[in-house]
């Protein structure tokens, strides 16, 4: 349509030049008759046509203007409309190039906020995860907060059978059944497994874990209700004479009763010695003297 338009004005502007230019012709002919016509006259009237002559050049130079003026006139329209044109092109060019802009910009400002968002809520859950884990590894260490262990130590001695030599049995007598050193089981400490555990129990699992030979008499077997050591390490009783056997005490202490009726609590201290003379000889006095 622009390109139409432009045509039309083309071809008006040159009709129109052309009508300018034989009006020219016609008057410098007219101009060259005048002239001739002018010598021919009285010196007044060739003075007179002089000062004519001027006027029709005058009126020739404001033609010329008016054709100059109409042609920028009609040349207006066109330079406006390119330069419309020309200016609407450049400002969406310009939209063009700000708009990804504006629009990068829109998006890096929506991208701010939920970046900071995002990251206070990371905040807050990493110092939930960490107050639960804090929790948690309290509350797992109350849970796995294990109950300090009960344990009692246990040991086997005949050291009276090495000063008693000659009154144990002549069969026994061997480093196999007595030692050299005197202790058949050293002190061994063992956890007690519940509140009911008795010294008969730590006993049994001593000999039956080091595999030392014990032989008893029941509780059910005697009056008493309560379970007699017989022997151990295959000495027995009477093996080192009528008086002898074995005896039990407690934290230096001998019991009067029997080793399965005896409760043991945290930190005692058990001790199986063999007597020759009914316990006298371990310092034990039944008298209490």
């Amino acid at each position: 349509m622009n390109k139409i338009l432009h045509f039309l004005l083309v071809s008006l502007l040159a009709l129109f030049l052309t009508a300018c230019n034989i009006q020219t012709v016609e008057q410098f002919e007219q101009m060259e008759d005048q002239d001739r016509s002018a010598d021919s006259l009285p010196p007044s009237e060739q003075l007179e046509a002089e000062e004519q002559t001027p006027s029709v050049e005058n009126d020739t130079a404001e033609e010329k203007q008016e054709v100059k003026e109409s042609e920028i006139d009609d040349k207006a329209p066109l330079e406006e409309i390119d330069k419309n044109s020309q200016q609407k092109a450049q400002q969406e060019t310009i939209e063009g190039k700000q708009q990804p802009k504006h629009e990068a910009d829109k998006k890096q400002e929506d991208t701010k906020l939920p970046s900071t968002i995002t990251d206070l809520s990371t905040t807050k859950q990493a110092d939930n995860k960490q107050q639960t884990k804090t929790i948690n590894s309290s509350t797992d260490k109350q849970k796995n907060a294990e109950p300090k262990k009960r344990t009692v130590k246990i040991s086997i001695r005949v050291d009276t059978l090495l000063k008693h030599w000659e009154k144990l049995d002549s069969s026994l007598q061997s480093e196999r059944y007595v030692p050299k050193n005197g202790i058949i089981l050293k002190t061994t400490t063992y956890e007690l497994l519940s509140e009911k555990d008795t010294v008969w129990d730590v006993l049994q699992r001593a000999t039956k874990e080091h595999k030392i030979q014990m032989e008893y008499q029941g509780a059910n077997e005697n009056i008493y209700n309560s379970v007699y050591v017989e022997g151990i390490n295959h000495l027995y009783e009477f093996s080192a004479g009528e008086l002898s056997g074995w005896m039990y005490k407690v934290n230096g202490v001998y019991p009067n009763y029997g080793c399965n009726q005896y409760v043991l609590k945290d930190g005692d201290v058990i001790e199986w010695n063999y007597t020759v003379d009914l316990g006298r000889d371990l310092g034990h006095h039944w008298d209490g003297n």
